[in-house]
């Protein structure tokens, strides 16, 4: 099975249009009591991750697409060798396969 390699162009494309379309609100003003404090604390963390999230997911779209337009999609950064299709299906982001990847995670431990 090959990669469909225009398919998750427009796939990724769509997903980044989404994300892009998508606003997080800025969080409201601090006033109040405590509880009130305290419950718009936990909604200024959670949108700060929100936006941390949507931007690494949109720097890693924006990875792909040039890894497509580059005609690199789906071969390892490491070892230069193809990523299987059943890999870049689950994780279309992917830049290593799943040896060299698990090679990187063991050296994390």
């Amino acid at each position: 099975m090959a990669i469909d390699v225009q398919a998750v162009r427009r796939k990724l494309e769509a997903e980044r249009a989404q994300l892009l379309a998508r606003s997080i609100p800025p969080p409201e003003t601090a006033r109040g009591d405590e509880a009130d404090l305290a419950a718009m604390a936990q909604a200024k963390e959670q949108s700060q991750w929100l936006e941390q999230d949507q931007k690494k997911r949109l720097a890693q779209i924006d990875q792909a697409l040039a890894r497509i337009a580059a005609g690199t999609y789906g071969i390892c950064d490491h070892c230069g060798k193809p990523i299987p299709p059943e890999r870049m299906e689950a994780k279309p982001y992917a830049t290593l396969c799943v040896d060299c990847q698990s090679k990187l995670e063991k050296k994390r431990k």
